[in-house]
């Protein structure tokens, strides 16, 4: 993998570079002049990065060809960059400027060209051999390209090879290149034009990061992109040229033939399905996109898009979009998004979205996930996030697996810290001070079962469960006078109104719902303030007085006391209001 060196401080070196009284990269700098003393051990990696880092560059180069942690040879240096390079690392290794770098290949070997040029109609055609300068030997899968038309091929495993041209009497650059070779440029004049043109079209270097190969390997790279096309890949390397307009049948048929993966363009069109090196545009296929690099501004594709480095704009995928950096803007995926980097804007899948690392907002049919929430999921089932999320709501869990400000959903939420509330069915935390649920299992919380009678006849066994703020309440109820409908079921809320070591006030609100599930159905609301005290560690009486709502059923007078305040009797039933009093024990869990 490629890798880029940029910035090294080391202030027990004693490294002086005497800079010429030019300013700017400007393709110069590897004639720059310098000058130093190595006081102590300099390795090579300390010498790259200072040489970086003093004249405003980078290297770029493979790392695990270099020894980079040996000593320099040489002790005492004046002459150019471009000159110690070559002392210290040796003639199998070729340098090339660009703006911004200074590019380190290892290419012992050389190319070299035989070639003869032919004339039909309006076609050129092109037949050579290429061949290495120090065994004469054919050199098979070596990349041929001409950097004004992009046409290019791959030689045969002899070391022959065809171009074919639109004849425009221009003169024709041919640039070789394969791996460990250096990269060799002839000219060739045809007859009729011997003024020479070159370099109309304008190339780019961005170093590699490993994503292309990733791209490659993986199971659609593997279905699309063609043997050839990875071999030019190697070959050219980090070489990309720009083209206004691309249009591809599939990858490799195209109208840069097999240079459209080296290729960045403001438009693209593939038919089917393309391969190209990035877009500065507009991008639209039939089926599918493949981009090694960056896109910018729209992608639309009819099933799947595949960026090996950062979307930014709109995103579309009929079914699938994957990111291998990260999108700024607006990803839609008809079923399935992820990016391995971050978001920063809207994630919207059909069924689900998935980030590697940070989100801002996902919205998914069924399932997000994300290393952290920056601020908002929603999901239709469940949302997920590996560190901490802002907002969650979902239809059936949320699950964090460290903070979270607020979780929202039907069934279960689950956390290690809330700083906010969990409104769940069930809440799940080690530190949350506003769980909303029925059952709320909080580590800094407490859980008891309480047991205790009321006004109205009723025996009460409850469990209440929550943090420091508010719980919620589970239980059953038995009424001990003779009614048609004894048995009871109730859920409520509470809030912690003052917590101390010994002393207790809460206020609850509780609903009750007695029925024989048939025909009576009996309903209670009630508002109750409890004082508690707390005897020893274990244990805690309590109680306080209530008031009440009751919906009976016809004929159920009877079934609650305490002290009228209203009652209304229609056919419907009986509505009534009324105080009561309530007492207990809880055990403390």
């Amino acid at each position: 993998m490629l890798h880029t060196k940029a910035i090294f401080k080391g202030s027990s070196l004693l490294l002086l570079f005497l800079c010429l009284s030019y300013s700017g990269f400007c393709q110069m700098m590897l004639a720059k002049k310098i000058q130093f003393e190595n006081s102590d051990e300099l390795t090579l990696r300390q010498m790259l990065d200072t040489l970086s880092t003093t004249n405003n560059f980078y290297f770029s180069y493979e790392s695990s060809l270099l020894k980079l942690d040996r000593p320099l040879i040489n002790n005492h240096y004046s002459g150019s960059i471009g000159n110690l390079l070559v002392q210290e690392l040796g003639n199998e290794y070729e340098f090339k400027e660009l703006p911004g770098y200074i590019i380190i290949r290892y290419a012992p070997e050389k190319l070299d060209l035989d070639a003869e040029m032919e004339t039909q109609f309006n076609r050129v055609t092109v037949k050579g051999y290429i061949k290495n300068t120090r065994t004469n030997e054919g050199v098979s899968q070596a990349s041929i390209y001409d950097k004004n038309s992009l046409v290019s091929t791959l030689t045969d495993e002899n070391g022959f090879f065809k171009l074919k041209y639109k004849k425009n009497n221009a003169s024709i650059w041919l640039t070789l290149s394969k791996e460990n070779y250096r990269d060799t440029t002839f000219l060739l004049l045809p007859v009729v034009n011997i003024k020479a043109k070159k370099d109309s079209r304008t190339f780019r270097y961005i170093p590699g990061d490993g994503t292309t190969q990733e791209i490659e390997e993986s199971f659609l790279g593997n279905l699309f992109i063609g043997f050839r096309q990875r071999l030019q890949g190697i070959n050219v390397g980090s070489y990309f040229a720009e083209s206004p307009v691309q249009m591809s049948l599939v990858p490799g048929v195209s109208s840069k033939g097999m240079f459209n993966s080296q290729t960045i363009s403001n438009f693209s069109l593939n038919l089917i399905g393309g391969y190209t090196a990035g877009i500065e545009g507009l991008e639209v296929a039939g089926i599918f996109n493949i981009n090694k690099r960056d896109v910018k501004s729209v992608q639309v594709a009819g099933i799947f898009n595949l960026v090996g480095g950062s979307s930014q704009g709109l995103q579309v995928g009929g079914i699938y979009n994957s990111v291998y950096k990260n999108v700024q803007g607006l990803q839609i995926g008809g079923i399935y998004n992820h990016v391995k980097g971050n978001v920063k804007g809207l994630q919207i899948g059909g069924i689900a979205n998935r980030v590697d690392r940070v989100a801002d907002v996902q919205i998914g049919g069924i399932v997000n996930h994300a290393q952290t929430s920056r601020n908002f999921q929603l999901a239709g089932i469940g949302n997920h996030a590996s560190e901490s999320a802002a907002f969650q709501l979902s239809g059936i869990s949320n699950v964090v697996s460290d903070s979270v400000n607020n979780q929202f959903t039907s069934i279960i939420n689950r956390a290690k810290v809330v700083n906010g509330f969990q409104f769940g069915l069930v809440n799940i935390a080690e530190e949350n001070d506003y769980p909303i649920g029925f059952l709320n299992f909080i580590k800094n919380g407490e859980m008891n079962l309480a047991y205790h009678f009321d006004e109205s006849g009723f025996s009460h066994l409850n469990f209440r469960s929550g943090g420091k703020k508010t719980y919620g309440i589970l239980g059953i109820a038995y009424q001990h006078r003779d009614v048609d409908a004894p048995y009871a079921f109730e859920v409520g809320f509470g809030f912690h109104i003052l917590t101390d070591h010994k002393f207790s006030l809460d206020s609850e609100f509780v609903a009750l719902t007695a029925s024989d599930f048939v025909s009576i159905y009996n309903n209670v609301q009630s508002f109750r303030l409890i004082a508690g005290v707390k005897m020893g560690n274990s244990l805690r009486i309590f109680a306080g007085p209530s008031l009440n709502f009751a919906f009976l059923d016809p004929g159920q007078t009877d079934f609650v006391g305490g002290w009228n305040i209203m009652e209304k009797t229609t056919i419907h039933g009986i509505y009534r209001s009324y105080g009561g009093v309530t007492a207990g024990l809880q055990l403390i869990l």
